[in-house]
């Protein structure tokens, strides 16, 4: 199976979950998001990581006088849904344009920490992925009733798993809601683990209760895939320093090398 033909072959499912995503939730002007970042380098990478959220953000295509709605996705104004190569380009710049920093900054130190990085410069590159849907939402994802989740997940949820089987991903980084963990549909192969602990906050208190990272390998595409998760705050890891994220990310490396 080849991941340059399957993850094109997934960008109608993308226009299609979009164009079916209800109206007063969906942002305007805007295009579904896949994936975020430079597709053919994370196929090259020594180790293949991928990060997961909920949903993309409204922010991911601002409305600010004299400036364009597209301008993330500057490849990708005036798109149709038949360019698939186009869209794909669109997508892999993301990070060489003007990404999102305020919510990706916070996955940067654990990717360093496993020698990876969305940017250029490590030896892997990563791509950010959304669970829930690829269609960006005004309001947050939280904000949302229950209906108008249940609509963009019915296609949204199904459409990430042939995206993760399609990228093969050797490490999945999650910082959701512990409830969304529910939502993988993949294989599971043994239980939840927790694999650190950290006893101070940022500020170098102690912690009421200690912040667990918990790993699991899951099956996909008849292979072990090494999942990683550990709470959300306002951002991924947000509860953790920046010395403790890189240090999650080497401890997350290390369980996936002692598992292959």
């Amino acid at each position: 199976m080849s991941i340059r033909k399957d993850v094109p072959d997934l960008v109608p499912k993308a226009w299609r979950a979009f164009d079916c995503a209800p109206g007063l939730c969906r942002v305007d002007p805007s295009i579904p998001i896949l994936f975020f970042g430079d597709l053919e380098a994370y196929l090259k990478s020594q180790l293949r990581v991928v990060t997961v959220g909920l949903n993309p953000s409204a922010k991911e295509f601002p409305k600010f006088p004299d400036i364009s709605s597209f301008c993330r996705f500057p490849l990708a104004e005036d798109i149709t849904p038949g360019e698939r190569a186009r869209y794909i380009d669109a997508l892999s710049a993301y990070f060489r344009s003007n990404p999102y920093m305020g919510w990706f900054s916070a996955f940067e130190p654990m990717l360093r920490g496993m020698g990876a990085s969305y940017y250029a410069g490590q030896p892997s590159t990563a791509l950010h992925t959304d669970i829930c849907s690829q269609v960006a939402t005004d309001p947050t994802w939280s904000r949302l009733g229950r209906a108008t989740q249940s609509a963009l997940a019915k296609d949204g949820v199904p459409l990430w798993h042939k995206l993760i089987e399609a990228l093969k991903p050797n490490i999945v980084i999650m910082s959701i809601r512990e409830r969304y963990l529910s939502r993988i549909k993949f294989r599971r192969c043994g239980e939840w683990k927790d694999v650190c602990r950290f006893e101070e906050k940022k500020s170098g208190e102690q912690r009421r209760e200690p912040y667990k990272v918990w790993t699991h390998s899951f099956e996909v595409c008849n292979e072990p895939t090494l999942f990683v998760f550990g709470r959300a705050a306002q951002t991924p890891f947000g509860s953790l320093s920046l010395e403790q994220r890189r240090e999650t990310g080497t401890i997350a490396l290390d369980e996936f090398r002692r598992g292959r």
